[in-house]
C-alpha cells in the first residue's frame, strides 16, 4: 500500500475526509485503492462511504442481518443536544437552500445568521448572556462533528460542509421530529 492510500486511511480514521484536505489521498482512495481500503475496514466492522460529487468521505459501522456475525460497533452513535440537532437542521435546510439557488460555490453562513435562526427557536427571556454562551458552544461542537469549518478570511462566518446532507437525512429529520415534539410537549428547551 502506498502514502496516498496510508494518508487516506489515516484521514478516515480522523473523521470526515474532504477532497480539499488531501487531493492526492483522496484520489487514491476513489481510483486506485478503494479495494484493498474497503477491505481493511471491514474486518473491523467498518464500511467507506463516498459522496465523489461533494468530494468527501467517511467510515460507518457495518450493519449485519445477524446478530451471530456482527462485531462490536467500532464507532459510538452518540445522542446530540436539542441546540445542536437544531442547528444541524439549520444548516441542512440553509445547503439545500444555496445549492438550489447557486449551483457551484460553497454554502457560507454568517455567525450573526446561525445565532439569529437559533433564537427563533430558543426561550431567550431569562439570561442573554447565558444563551450567547451556550450558542457559542453549540456553534463550536456542531464544528468539531465537521459540518460547519470558520472561515480564514472571515472570523465570523462559515462554510456549511456538504458532509452534512449525509448525516442529516429523511430518518434523522423523522427522528427530530418526534423529539422536537417530545420537547414540546414537556416545553425542554435547554
Amino acid at each position: 500500500m502506498n502514502t496516498e492510500a496510508k494518508t487516506a486511511i489515516i484521514l478516515l480514521l480522523k473523521g470526515i475526509f474532504y477532497k480539499e484536505d488531501n487531493e492526492k489521498a483522496f484520489y487514491e482512495l476513489i481510483e486506485n485503492s478503494l479495494g484493498s481500503i474497503t477491505e481493511y475496514f471491514e474486518t473491523i466492522g467498518l464500511t467507506v462511504c463516498i459522496e465523489e460529487d461533494d468530494g468527501y468521505a467517511y467510515l460507518k459501522n457495518i450493519e449485519y442481518e445477524d446478530d451471530q456475525n456482527a462485531l462490536p460497533k467500532l464507532i459510538a452513535s452518540r445522542a446530540l443536544s436539542y441546540k445542536v440537532s437544531l442547528l444541524c437542521v439549520l444548516l441542512r435546510q440553509k445547503i439545500a437552500l444555496f445549492e438550489s439557488e447557486f449551483e457551484n460555490d460553497r454554502a457560507i453562513i454568517s455567525k450573526e445568521d446561525i445565532i439569529s435562526n437559533l433564537l427563533l427557536f430558543l426561550d431567550v427571556k431569562f439570561n442573554e448572556v447565558k444563551i450567547q454562551k451556550e450558542i457559542e458552544t453549540t456553534i463550536n461542537k456542531v464544528e468539531e462533528l465537521g459540518f460547519i469549518k470558520k472561515l480564514k478570511t472571515d472570523e465570523i462566518s462559515y462554510e456549511i460542509k456538504p458532509s452534512i446532507k449525509a448525516f442529516v437525512n429523511a430518518n434523522w429529520l423523522s427522528d427530530f421530529d418526534t423529539k422536537l415534539q417530545e420537547y414540546k410537549e414537556a416545553k425542554i428547551w435547554s
